[in-house]
Parts: C-alpha cells; structure tokens; sequence
C-alpha cells in the first residue's frame, strides 16, 4: 500500500500503520513526493509519501489504516474490508507473477505473525587452533534501541574468538555507554564523525589485522548473528581453502526480535548477482586476500556498497558459495536505512551498479520479465517448500 499524508495543521505525521485483523503492520513515512507538494502548498514538504508492506491472510478481511499526527494519538483514516484470495499454484510449480515472487520469496515485511526466532541447528563444529581468524566491524549511528543485541550476539559466540571492532558515527543517544559497557572483549572501537557507513566500516576494518587467509565481515547494528554462526563459518573456511567468501539464508525480525519472515537463498550465481543482489548483507563473510585484491569498499556508495563489493569480488575471480543455513537475522523497522534510503540513493546506486554489471542501460522490464530471476525466485521457493517438509537443500 503507497499513498501521501499529513496532518491538517500542515505538519508531518510521525507514523503509518495497517491492522489487519490481528495482524499489525508498520509503514515507512517520509518518502518523496513533490507531486503532493505541488498540488497542495499546505503540504510541509516534499516527503508527505508513505509504503505499507506485508502479507495479508486469505479470506475476508477487516483492514483499518491509522496516522499517528504531530501532536496526539493515532487517528483512524480508512477502514474497509477486502477479499484475500488464496494462492492456489505453488510459487515453485510456476504460480504467481514476477512481483509475487519477489514480494513472497525476499520480504522486507511481516510475512506471517510474530514468533520466537527458532534457532538454527548447525553441525557439529568442535574449535580448532588451525581455524582462520575472524574481523568483525558493526558500524552504528544513533542506534542504542538495538546495538547491545548485536554485539552480545558477536561477543558471545561459542566456540570462537574474533577481532570485533564497533565504529559508532558520534551518536548522541546511549550508544557509547553500550560500548564502553563491552569495551573490554572489543579489539578496538571508537565514537567519532564520519563519512557515511561505509567510511565508517572502513574505519573499522583499518583497525584489525590478519593474514590473506583469514575472514572478514560487517554487521550492521540493528542486525545480529545466529549462535554458533562464526564456528560454523570459520569451520566451513578452514575446510574449504579455494573459497573465497560465503553467506546464507536470512531470517527477517521485527523491532522486537521477532521472527516476521524467512529468505531461502538458492546456490549462488554470478549471473543472478550481476541482475540483482538478493545476498543477505549480515550473512556474508569474506577472506581478506579477496579484499585487499580489489581494495576493500568504495566510499563513495552510501547504500549499495556491499552489492558493489561482491561485483568487483566476482570481476577478480572469487569463488562465492552459498551455504544452506540460516546465518544471521535483519531487522526491519520504520526507521532503518534501507527503508529510507531505497527510494532515492538507494534506488540510484543500484541502478547505476546493474548498468556497470551489464554494460549497458537496462530497461526495469527486462529485470522483471527476465527467464534467469525467474527461475530463480522459483528455485526460492522450492526450497522453501522442502524446508517445511524438514529437508535441507543445499
């Protein structure tokens, strides 16, 4: 659901939100819209848009969209009930239109009601000294509601030891008591300005060392690790020699860590990514002889940066190999990045990196109407449903 709204008083609204039934849905707010500012000068800006996203129940059912105004309590809009209607042919048997696919196999909203994450069975993983050393860099700005879950769930892995560094962009929230609370098990950290997140993660990443062998990732700080995710990769790594860089499914969370919904990755393409990247940035884990080749990230992007580390990854000969676990969770919340950010930077970046990739203008259409994302959004899909039935596809 897209729309605009604002208050009467000619102020911004502070939140969006759709019942449905006993399901809750949150919106982003202040997304571009000049057309609305054009038609009604009593608009306070050009960001009056809003986007609701989630997954309804089949059936009939009683919607009610609410605006929470300026000053005040949240006020109904609109209420209506609609007929669901209930998807009949499985995703994976060829059901269900590219937009379907996408909406139903990559979510970034609630895909069914909130629940306890269920935590993710790796093998068997008994530490070894001759295991690849870790890097951790969790970049943060203002995000004190969420930071302390993330690095607990770095610093308390079993098994393991890591190189954690937490670069925080001089928050004026609670950030730095958090991270002066775990200063001690940190290998460095700091609370100062800077460029943007990808500085800040290259900030973080100039503070640890290692070996051409041994691993890198980041993690942003609203996201956090499965337990027993870092044996698993540093295990897998130790193994696997020739591989340069691995990630997995996603579990997408809610504000209060609740399960809303699942990724299920299909085997990695080179193909695929130079489309589109569907790789779970919280999932990802690199050797740092892959970044010191093509030089670590490039600044200059502020949201698309980790799609553009994989691009050059891919141009300079790595292996990438997708691993048929649940790594990692990502959060979505009203006031994340990539909520606000998709819609203008976002939106620019990757177009720009899908051209780079393909050499050439590439036409939306083509995306949406292409037989590789096709078939491997259905690929999604069939996983998924082995999943359910308890078989692990690798």
């Amino acid at each position: 659901m897209r729309g605009w709204c604002f208050g009467a008083d000619g102020k911004s609204i502070r939140g969006i939100r759709l019942r449905a039934d006993a399901v809750k849905l949150d919106g982003v707010i202040g997304l571009p819209r000049p057309d609305v500012k054009a038609a009604m000068p009593d608009a306070p800006d050009n960001a009056t848009g809003f986007e609701i996203r989630g997954t309804l129940p089949s059936g009939r059912v009683a919607l009610v969209l609410e605006a929470l105004p300026a000053v005040g309590d949240w006020q109904t809009l609109l209420s209506r009930s609609v007929d669901v209607e209930r998807q009949i042919i499985p995703f994976w048997l060829g059901g269900g239109a590219w937009t379907d696919l996408m909406f139903f196999q990559m979510p970034a909203h609630m895909a069914y009601p909130p629940r306890p994450v269920r935590a993710e069975k790796f093998p068997p993983t008994p530490a070894r000294p001759d295991w690849p050393k870790i890097s951790i860099v969790t970049p943060s700005f203002q995000q004190g509601r969420y930071l302390d879950e993330t690095m607990r769930s770095v610093l308390e892995q079993p098994g393991v030891t890591c190189q954690y560094v937490v670069q925080d962009g001089g928050s004026t929230d609670n950030s730095r008591a958090i991270v002066e609370g775990h200063a001690k098990r940190l290998h460095a950290w700091a609370s100062e300005r800077d460029g943007g997140q990808a500085d800040a993660i290259a900030r973080g990443f100039a503070r640890t060392t290692g070996g051409p062998d041994d691993i890198m990732a980041w993690i942003n700080s609203d996201d956090t690790y499965q337990p027993g995710a870092l044996a698993f990769v540093a295990e897998y790594f130790s193994r696997h020699p020739e591989v340069d860089a691995v990630y997995g499914h996603r579990i997408v969370v809610d504000e209060a860590s609740q399960e809303i919904a699942r990724w299920f990755l299909p085997p990695h393409d080179d193909t695929v990514l130079r489309l589109n990247d569907f790789v779970p940035q919280e999932t990802l884990f690199w050797r740092r002889r892959i970044w010191d080749k093509v030089g670590g990230l490039d600044t200059s992007f502020k949201f698309a940066m980790d799609w553009d580390l994989l691009l050059r990854f891919t141009a300079a000969g790595a292996r990438i190999v997708r691993v048929p676990y649940f790594l990692a969770c990502f959060r979505v919340h009203p006031t994340q990045k990539t909520s606000f950010s998709m819609h203008d930077t976002g939106q620019r970046e990757i177009t720009l990196l899908r051209e780079r990739s393909q050499g050439r203008t590439f036409p939306i259409h083509e995306l949406e109407t292409s037989p590789v994302l096709l078939r491997y959004l259905r690929r999604s899909a069939w996983i998924q449903f082995l999943w359910k039935l308890g078989v692990r596809a690798s």
